[in-house]
C-alpha cells in the first residue's frame, strides 16, 4: 500500500455485525483522526481469522465485508482496508503487519483499539508491546472500554446467536439497527402470485447469514423509498424441498421490482416456518399473517408517524 500524506488514525479488528460496540471503537478512530486533520482508517479481514487459526469451515458473515465496508463509510471511516487473511498475514509481527497494511513510513499517528485487542503473530502485540511501539514509532495507542448491556459484553458470537434464533428485536438492541438482508430482485417459481401474495424474491449473497426460518415484519428500501411489508426466510417445504429463499411482500403495493436492488430490515418474528397440509391452509395463515402486519404498521405510524 502506499502511504497516505496525511496523518493516519487506524483501528483493526474483523468487526462482523458492526454492532454498538464496534461503532464505539470506529467514533473514536474518526474522532483521533478528525482532531489530527487526518484520515480514519479501518484494516478488516476476509477470510475471518478464525478459519485459518482453528481450521474451521468459513461461517456465513452478519456483515460480508462489502456490506461492513459501506456501513464503516457510513460512519466517517475515510479508507477501508479488507485484508486477506492467510498463514502469510497471520505469521506477521506487529510491526510487519501495520507496514502491509499502511505503507512503510506512513505517517500513522492514533491506533485505537478495544480492551481485549491482540495482533501480530502469536497475539504478540497487547497493550504494553504496541504503547512502546508507538512510542517508537511516533504514534499513540487509545483503549476504548467495552460497551455493554444488559444482557453483558455486546460481542458478534452474541448478536449471531440472536439472529440464528430469529430474536430480531434483540438483534437490533446490539447493532443500533434492525438487521437487513439485501440484493437484487430476481425472479421466482411464481408461487405468491398464484396464491394472492406476489413476492420480491431477493438473491441474497451466499455468504451473508440468515436468521430462524420463518415470517417477520420488515420495512423496505427501494429506489429511495421505504415501505412496509413482510419478509418469508425458509425452504417453501410446503411445495416439497428446496433451498432457502428470501420472498418479501410489500403491503398494498402495485408495480414491478425484478431487478432492483431492495433492503429488507427485519423487525420482528411474526411466527416460525410451518409445512401445511394444503395451499388453502397456507393461504389463511397468509391472511392472518397479512393482517397482524397491517395491524402493527398502522400502530407503528400512529406511535411514528415519520416513519
Amino acid at each position: 500500500m502506499s502511504a497516505s500524506a496525511r496523518p493516519i488514525a487506524l483501528t483493526i479488528g474483523v468487526f462482523d455485525g458492526l454492532h454498538r460496540g464496534h461503532q464505539e471503537i470506529v467514533a473514536a478512530t474518526v474522532a483521533e483522526a478528525r482532531s489530527r486533520g487526518g484520515a480514519a482508517w479501518v484494516a478488516t479481514f476476509d477470510p475471518h481469522p478464525d478459519s485459518v487459526v482453528r481450521a474451521t469451515p468459513d461461517r456465513p458473515w452478519i456483515t460480508p465485508p462489502g456490506e461492513r465496508a459501506s456501513l464503516l463509510h457510513g460512519m466517517g471511516v475515510d479508507r477501508v482496508e479488507t485484508v486477506r487473511f492467510d498463514d502469510e498475514v497471520r505469521a506477521l509481527s506487529p510491526e510487519g503487519f501495520l507496514d502491509r497494511v499502511l505503507g512503510p513510513g506512513a505517517p500513522l499517528q492514533a491506533l485505537v483499539a478495544g480492551p481485549d485487542f491482540r495482533m501480530g503473530r502469536g497475539r504478540q502485540g497487547d497493550r504494553t508491546y504496541l504503547e512502546a511501539l508507538g512510542r517508537e514509532r511516533g504514534f499513540v495507542y487509545r483503549e476504548v472500554p467495552f460497551l455493554g448491556s444488559g444482557g453483558g459484553k455486546l460481542s458478534s458470537t452474541r448478536l449471531r446467536q440472536e439472529i440464528a434464533a430469529g430474536a430480531m428485536e434483540r438483534a437490533a438492541e446490539i447493532m443500533g439497527r434492525p438487521y437487513a438482508l439485501e440484493g437484487t430482485v430476481g425472479s421466482g417459481a411464481g408461487r405468491g402470485t398464484a396464491l394472492g401474495f406476489p413476492t420480491a424474491n431477493l438473491e441474497v449473497r451466499p455468504e451473508k447469514l440468515l436468521p430462524a426460518p420463518g415470517i417477520y415484519l420488515s420495512r423496505n428500501q427501494f429506489d429511495g423509498r421505504s415501505w412496509p411489508g413482510i419478509t418469508y426466510v425458509g425452504s417453501a417445504a410446503t411445495f416439497g424441498p428446496g433451498p432457502v429463499r428470501v420472498e418479501v411482500f410489500l403491503i398494498d403495493f402495485a408495480g414491478a421490482l425484478r431487478g432492483r436492488w431492495l433492503k429488507t430490515l427485519l423487525i420482528s418474528l411474526l411466527r416460525a416456518d410451518r409445512v401445511f397440509r394444503s395451499a388453502e391452509e397456507l393461504i389463511r395463515a397468509m391472511d392472518d399473517d397479512l393482517a397482524r402486519a397491517r395491524a402493527f404498521w398502522a400502530g407503528a405510524i400512529q406511535a411514528d408517524p415519520a416513519r
